[in-house]
């Protein structure tokens, strides 16, 4: 199977952050991390939660109001696949000044914590961006902050304009159409593979899946390059005037919902309901 690349010849806009005009991350403060969790919030609460994003099939945590015995943080994680964790977040303190400067030797009741933090067989704590002595770790560090402030402008593009790509794809892909194109006789009398509750089905350097029924559902497969692993949208009628969207970013996690604000996703996952619908349209006409 192939990637699943940038499938339309469209650029989305961003607005607020961009690869060209992102800060480093030895100057991120307090005030710039803060601001950047306040854009991606779509909660919308004071209270302790988490949003998570994709920027392709890595995940991307915004962190708001999490409360520990020290103080309150905010900020983002982003998740390198299953290799690694950059965290950029702000920390609001709440012990007693005395305390904070015998345990951190600090005074300002606020932090910014840049860190990485290795995953997998030798994982590892936390470590400050500004003691990591591996310059080419750090480049790839800054690398990633630059692919997500990239990531972080198309979403709140998005958002502060009543999310149209999110709008589209509802319009485009009805419970309706969910609930023909499962049926389709294109899946008829050939050799089907079960993947979950879908039986799939391998066309065009990639895998359809489909589910019958009232909870009707396709799914589209693809290798992922980056983490050489299979990717997958699932687009699933949740009742008579709903669907969701959601992704699988590896062959053996979970399916997460995608998000208003998904920009990349959203434009792909589209466009390739629109390449299989054609032929599975194509199915039930000659039949």
């Amino acid at each position: 199977m192939t990637s699943a690349p940038s499938l339309t010849p469209d650029t989305l806009k961003k607005c607020y952050y961009s690869n060209e005009e992102t800060l480093s991350l030895s100057l991120l403060d307090v005030e710039k991390i803060e601001q950047i969790a306040r854009d991606l919030d779509i909660a919308d609460s004071e209270k302790e939660h988490y949003v998570t994003g994709w920027m392709g099939q890595n995940s991307v945590v915004l962190v708001r109001n999490y409360q520990e015995k020290r103080g309150t943080s905010n900020g983002l994680v982003m998740s390198r696949g299953q290799r690694y964790k950059l965290s950029v977040q702000a920390i609001k303190f709440r012990i007693p000044k005395f305390l904070l400067w015998i345990t951190l030797r600090r005074k300002p009741r606020t932090m910014s914590v840049v860190g990485y933090t290795k995953l997998g067989e030798q994982a590892s704590g936390l470590q400050q961006f500004h003691n990591i002595l591996d310059d080419e770790l750090k480049l790839q560090l800054q690398n990633d902050w630059r692919e997500l402030n990239d990531y972080l402008g198309m979403a709140c593009w998005q958002m502060e304009n009543n999310q149209p790509l999110w709008r589209t794809l509802q319009r485009e892909i009805t419970p309706q159409a969910l609930w023909f194109l499962a049926d389709s006789n294109w899946f008829n009398g050939k050799k089907l593979q079960k993947d979950g509750d879908c039986e799939s089905l391998w066309a065009h350097n990639r895998f359809v899946g489909r589910r019958t029924g009232e909870h009707a559902a396709l799914m589209i497969s693809w290798r992922d390059e980056e983490n050489d692993d299979i990717a997958s949208y699932f687009f699933e009628r949740v009742s008579a005037t709903q669907i969701r969207l959601s992704l699988r970013p590896r062959k053996d996690e979970k399916f997460y919902p995608l998000n208003p604000f998904d920009a990349r996703h959203l434009q792909n996952a589209l466009a390739l309901f629109q390449q299989v619908e054609t032929e599975l349209c194509r199915e039930k006409i000659r039949a």
